[in-house]
């Protein structure tokens, strides 16, 4: 039987509202807020222990500067390593249109309308962003943006200006229109940037911060050269930035870090996983944040008709993983070449910049307009492991873009992660929920349970189904050379098998044979995901499972895992539910429509039929009373008049129900 949803009910009382006090609240009710600010404590006592070594480090070596300026990149020193100074440095129409997020926004293809208005997300950055900027102006004089641990904000380099336009400019130039152009941005410096980010998310409900920085590989001092150190390795392994940052998570399992993978595509070492490969330092090794990538997306924009992606290919500048333990990293691409965005040289000036801190923030806006969407049909948020796990899992493959010229590698791997971000398949995933024809789902694996559930798909259309979980943090693997020990504490499992018991198994990375990926057991990362590349018309059993023992609270107990669970397929029905009180043969044609919308059902009693068009914002456009019978009833609905977008066309009929979603062109 279909899993029966009460949309019906919930799109009738449904009140569209941004992000609330009570929103947070009830989000921050899952958490273990004790723990959390227990945890919050730990950080700030180490950050404050960071700075005064930085500080005597300098004061016995005086050629050490604390910060500097070269070739238009801002240093600052963050941390020192076997004796040795380690820095970190900086790492829209378009980027709307190659990570197809221009279809969430007002006069896009599925009619949703988002902005990101009412909603919070962070950015962290060696400098802070010009808050005057006229893209950041409200109509009062006052900013959208404002810094949260200065109320001096040194702006310079233009860096996090250009950040910041890219999630959040209004549009006053249209081509450097942001993400989500009505949200609210709140800014801070790195120094301090866990505890910040964490309190953030506590105190406004912040889902999302952007982090376009990172510690370099490639320098032309050779105290920066981390992978020539054994004695300390850093790229690629586990380290004590990336540790800090996955319990943080952990605690917070609603808020999710986006960050830029690093821009040392290029550079060359030896003593890596293989030739240009393992590039990824600090946080960017973490397990339950979202890595971007850096894509060259060629989007023209003719001035009649539709825009055009014409070229496709990742930058070769982009840092490229994957982790000395095989994770696949990073996680996702996104547009970072040539982006045009804001400047700080005025309050009306612009610029482009290239590099995966462009990436990051589309991505990381795109992200936010896909927690409005899902809180505006579920009202509630998305765990970030549901949000990482439904980006990568509609992440369009390099080797299924038409607009890609390099070599293909089939499924994840270490340049593109899962893909280029695929906003409108995601929001499109997250409609089809909640019409049965996907599947979003949360749940819980207890300590020992194995849990399944049968599919049944009757088109050609890939079946794809993931899991995604916030793991705790794992093991430190500073000083290991290439260390293949997993970071993973809990191994969660997926598996698809077919009528005839196929078993199909989830991709990897082959660490014998990197670049490529291959399917079959994977022991290290936190998201699986299993394809059934043409599957058959039939029943498919989805089985979700673990290995050895599923920790608890306190030494020698078990506990639970949550994790996240997103399935897609052709004309996908599940039997997870015994409801049964459906309206039968219900079809709806043309799909999609311009001028007219035909319904027939077969009416099971004598009873009028309440025939409803609703949007995605759960209005009643079109509402009509039809006989009932014991026929098939026919009907139309003159959908001309309607604005273009995805709606439900909804029957009720006693305590039956039924509804289909439907395109309107």
């Amino acid at each position: 039987m279909k899993i029966k949803l009460l949309l019906f009910t919930f799109l009738s009382t449904f009140v569209l509202n941004a992000q609330t006090a009570e929103e947070r609240d009830k989000m921050l009710q899952t958490y273990d807020l004790e723990k959390v600010n227990n945890y919050i404590d730990e950080l700030e006592v180490g950050e404050a222990k960071l700075e005064q070594m930085l500080d005597e480090y300098v004061a016995l070596n005086p050629e050490v500067r604390r910060e500097y300026y070269e070739d238009g990149k801002h240093y600052v020193l963050y941390n020192i390593l076997g004796n040795k100074p380690i820095y970190i440095t900086t790492t829209n129409l378009k980027s709307a249109i190659a990570t197809q997020t221009i279809a969430l926004s007002p006069g896009g293809d599925l009619g949703l309308d988002l902005e990101g208005e009412g909603y919070t997300i962070g950015i962290w950055e060696l400098d802070y962003p010009l808050e005057s900027h006229q893209e950041f102006m409200n109509s009062d004089g006052t900013s959208r943006v404002s810094a949260i641990d200065t109320n001096n904000p040194n702006v310079g380099g233009g860096h996090a200006s250009h950040v910041a336009g890219t999630l959040g400019a209004s549009g006053v130039s249209g081509s450097a229109k942001g993400m989500a152009p009505k949200s609210y941005i709140v800014s801070g410096n790195v120094a301090g940037h866990k505890t910040e980010t964490a309190n953030e998310h506590l105190s406004s409900g912040m889902l999302v911060s952007n982090h376009s920085y990172g510690i370099v590989v490639d320098s032309d001092t050779e105290s920066w050269f981390l992978g020539s150190y054994a004695s300390f390795n850093y790229a690629g392994s586990t380290n004590d930035g990336a540790r800090s940052w996955d319990q943080i998570l952990y605690n917070s399992p609603y808020y999710t870090k986006v960050e830029a993978a690093g821009n040392d595509g290029t550079f060359s070492y030896t003593g890596g996983l293989g030739p240009g490969l393992d590039k990824l330092t600090g946080s960017t090794v973490c397990k339950n944040n979202i890595v971007v990538a850096n894509a060259n997306i060629i989007v023209n924009i003719p001035p009649f008709g539709n825009p055009a992606i014409t070229g496709a290919n990742i930058a070769s500048s982009s840092s490229q993983g994957p982790t000395d333990d095989g994770r696949i990293k990073p996680d996702i691409a996104g547009r970072g070449t040539n982006v045009y965005s804001c400047d700080d040289v005025t309050e009306s000036s612009y610029g482009q910049s290239t590099g995966t801190s462009m990436a990051a923030p589309g991505v990381a806006g795109s992200l936010l307009i896909l927690q409005e969407h899902y809180n505006n049909l579920n009202s509630s948020f998305m765990r970030s492991s549901t949000l990482k796990g439904l980006v990568c899992h509609t992440a369009t493959d390099d080797a299924e873009n038409p607009n890609v010229s390099a070599i293909p590698y089939p499924g994840p791997d270490p340049f593109w992660g899962w893909g280029l971000l695929n906003a409108k398949f995601a929001a499109q995933t997250i409609i089809d929920a909640q019409t049965n024809a996907a599947i979003v789902e949360e749940k819980t694996l207890n300590n020992g349970e194995i849990y399944s559930f049968t599919v049944n798909v009757s088109g050609s259309e890939k079946l794809m189904a993931t899991i995604c979980w916030t793991d705790l943090a794992g093991q430190l693997q500073n000083g290991i050379l290439n260390s293949t020990t997993p970071a993973l504490v809990n191994d969660l499992d997926i598996r698809i098998t077919d009528s005839d018991n196929n078993e199909f198994l989830p991709w990897k990375l082959d660490l014998s044979n990197l670049p490529y990926a291959i399917k079959g057991d994977n022991i290290v990362d936190n998201i699986e995901r299993v394809e059934v590349d043409l599957p058959t018309t039939g029943q498919y059993t989805i089985t979700i499972s673990h290995k050895g023992i599923i920790p608890g609270t306190t030494p020698g107990s078990v506990g639970i895992q949550q994790y996240s669970l997103i399935v897609t397929g052709s004309d996908l029905t599940t039997t997870l539910s015994n409801e049964t009180n459906e309206l039968s043969n219900f079809m709806v044609w043309p799909n999609p429509a311009k001028e007219m919308v035909n319904y027939q059902f077969a009416s099971q009693s004598n009873q009028t039929c309440l025939v409803q068009l609703i949007d995605l914002q759960g209005r009643v456009v079109y509402s009509q009373n039809v006989l009932g019978g014991t026929a098939s009833v026919q009907g139309a609905i003159n959908s001309s008049r309607y604005s273009k977008g995805v709606y439900f066309l909804c029957l009720n009929q006693g305590n039956q129900k039924i509804y289909k979603k439907v395109l309107l062109q």
